[in-house]
Formats: C-alpha cells, structure tokens, sequence
C-alpha cells in the first residue's frame, strides 16, 4: 500500500510526537510555575513570553525542520 510508512519514517514520527508533548507539557509547567509565582499577572507575562517561541516553531515547521 502506498501509505505505509517504512521504519525510518516511523521512528522520526515517534521523535516528532515526543518533542511535541515535550514541548506542550514545558510550556504547561512555565505556566504553572508563573501561576504560582506571581498568580495571574505572572501567567500573562508567560503567555506573551512564549508568543515569539511559537511563532519560531510554526516557521520551522512549515520549512520542513
């Protein structure tokens, strides 16, 4: 069939998962931890401080890594 994939493009699809909840579970806990530091204000700052880190990402992404 023409949509298996082989065991390299496998592998690299289980690194590309990894990363992305890598990714999602850190900007979670920046969250938390600037919940807990300085309560809702410090969950705004990191918000707007991870604004530029997804903007990078999603240019990235879209170049092919």
């Amino acid at each position: 069939m023409a949509t298996d994939l082989t065991p390299e493009q496998k592998a690299a699809d289980a690194r590309a998962e990894k990363v992305g909840f890598g990714i999602a579970a850190a900007i979670i806990a920046a969250l938390l931890v600037g919940f807990l530091t300085m309560g809702v204000a410090g969950v705004g700052l990191v918000a707007v401080g991870i604004v530029p880190v997804i903007y990078l990402l999603l240019i990235v992404m879209t170049n092919g890594g």
